[in-house]
């Protein structure tokens, strides 16, 4: 059966009355037990597709800024979990939790276009403005343990070391402004075909259940 929400004088007598939690329930119950896999893939992993993503981002920009500071292997590992792991992790939870549930319970009070808008603000932050954060602050505190590289010192020399970054930064810059706007694309694509994959099954469920009340009539 198709859940509909309606306001309180709309809702029929026989109605079954569920609250948000159970309503959330039941749709992913639907969803991850629907049978047609096309129908659902975006759904099913959409949020995979934008943490992947997010981890490759990740791990570009920490080698990029491995390679400058001449790191090699020293504290590889140390390196790439924050800055590949932590912003993939926090993207999937983040659009799972706000973007994809509001999805699942088909809310009428957000618009497609501000819906497509967050998931696009929330990929850009975690895609890449978080793992460029992280990336020069790891690579620089690695070369300083390891002496890889001659760096100002951050805490009393922080504006040399603003530059240092910068420098390190401009050969890439517009590669990482492509990886921007791809970033925000990608976000809203994914949301959108999230959006109409919940969609179809709904519409599907409600043809069923308008079939099954003609059949019960006749």
């Amino acid at each position: 059966m198709a859940l509909e929400k309606k306001k309180v004088g709309e809702i029929p007598q026989d109605a079954v009355v569920l609250s948000k939690e159970q309503a959330l329930k039941y749709h992913y119950a639907i969803l991850n037990n629907w049978k047609s896999e096309s129908d659902i893939f975006a759904y099913k992993y959409g949020s995979v597709f934008l943490g992947v993503s997010t981890m490759l981002v990740g791990g570009y920009i920490n080698n990029h800024f491995r390679r400058k500071l001449k790191l090699f292997s020293y504290g590889r590992i140390s390196s790439y979990l924050p800055i590949c792991a932590a912003p993939a992790t926090m993207c999937f939870f983040l659009h799972h939790e706000v973007v994809l549930k509001d999805l699942v319970l088909l809310q009428q009070n957000h618009c497609p276009i501000c819906m497509e808008m967050k998931a696009s603000a929330f990929q850009s932050l975690f895609g890449l403005a978080l793992p460029l954060a992280l990336a020069p602050i790891t690579s620089l505190g690695l070369a300083q343990r390891y002496g890889t590289s001659s760096i100002p010192s951050i805490l009393q020399e922080p504006l040399e070391v603003f530059k240092l970054v910068r420098k390190f930064v401009n050969p890439i810059k517009n590669v990482l402004f492509g990886i921007f706007v791809g970033q925000a694309l990608l976000g809203s694509a994914v949301t959108y075909f999230e959006a109409k994959s919940i969609y179809k099954v709904h519409s599907q469920l409600m043809e069923l259940e308008n079939n099954l009340e003609y059949t019960e009539k006749m």
